[in-house]
């Protein structure tokens, strides 16, 4: 999970799996490699599916970024301003994310703080104001479909860890 140029930095982020023996034979030059060198477990595809889930979650993060942006932008707002104010706004979620990860092991959701309800009167909010600059909402009305579902099955009342119920559900291809 680096690009060429953090290897052998702090910055670096070096997934390991497979035989723990390997690693730990290898983990002096592994971690030479970078300071996040971390090993997740026997199994040879674990590495690589952290990776992925990292993936999604920086597309997530940026895709959430590039949408605020489109929209202060057709409201004549630079990027530029937005970005430590995004950035601020990422910390803040960054700082739910152990809660939630707890309430999915545990498969309890509650509404800490705020219901699927009000999360999903917030991303109709999102949608209208998009699409009513001119901006897209394609994104939000996603999110906001997603968040129905969850509504529809009676979860309006759980917290906004239940929406994992919603991505663990397999959607045939098109």
């Amino acid at each position: 999970m680096a690009i060429p140029q953090a290897i052998g930095t702090a910055e670096a982020v070096i997934l390991h799996s497979g035989p723990r023996a390997a690693f730990d034979r290898y983990e002096p030059v592994l971690r030479s490699l970078g300071a996040g060198t971390t090993y997740l477990g026997e199994d040879h595809g674990l590495s690589s599916l952290y990776d992925v889930a990292v993936l999604g979650l920086m597309w997530s993060i940026l895709n959430g970024f590039l949408q605020g942006a489109a929209l202060l932008g057709a409201a004549g707002e630079e990027a530029t301003a937005f970005a430590p104010i995004a950035r601020t706004g990422i910390g803040t979620v960054a700082g739910w994310v152990a809660g939630y990860a707890r309430q999915i092991d545990d498969g309890a959701y509650p509404a800490l703080d705020s219901t699927i309800d009000t999360h999903r009167a917030a991303m109709e909010h999102l949608v209208h104001e998009s699409e009513s600059l001119g901006v897209s909402g394609e994104l939000p009305r996603f999110v906001r479909e997603l968040a129905g579902r969850a509504v529809a099955e009676g979860r309006g009342g759980d917290g906004y860890a239940a929406m994992i119920e919603q991505f663990r559900k397999p959607v045939s291809p098109r």
